[in-house]
């Protein structure tokens, strides 16, 4: 299974990161191609734009903010998962990203989209 990874540096506090991070309100703010996620009982409901496509589904999510990670998957979606993990670095932060899936095909758009959100989280983070 390819696992892929991007990490960076971020200019605010790793408290403010991962609390900015963290609500769901604000992922459609910084990955790419998200247009809906929603709170639905223990789930979320998601929606994106991925390669000419709009796909939905129902996905899971963990925060813990004693170690600043956060852990999903798709729900019914064999092999997809990842975890974003925020540490201290100076006055700023380093923030790490990690996906895992069974789509070996589509090799090159998920590094362009990690890439992506990394460079959204900074900027994000810049403009708060």
């Amino acid at each position: 299974m390819p696992e892929y990874e991007v990490s960076g540096s971020v200019d605010a506090s790793a408290e403010a990161v991962f609390g900015y991070l963290s609500d769901v309100d604000h992922l459609t703010d910084y990955v790419p191609g998200m247009v809906l996620a929603r709170e639905e009982g223990d789930r979320l409901r998601v929606a994106a734009d991925v390669q000419g496509r709009h796909e939905e589904g129902r996905a899971w999510l963990h925060a813990d903010s004693d170690l600043r990670k956060l852990e999903w998957g798709g729900q019914g979606t064999a092999g997809y998962r990842g975890w974003l993990q925020v540490t201290g670095s100076g006055p700023g932060a380093t923030v790490t990203i990690h996906l895992s899936t069974d789509r070996t095909s589509d090799a090159e758009e998920i590094r362009r989209s990690l890439s992506q959100a990394l460079a959204n989280i900074k900027n994000q983070a810049a403009g708060s």
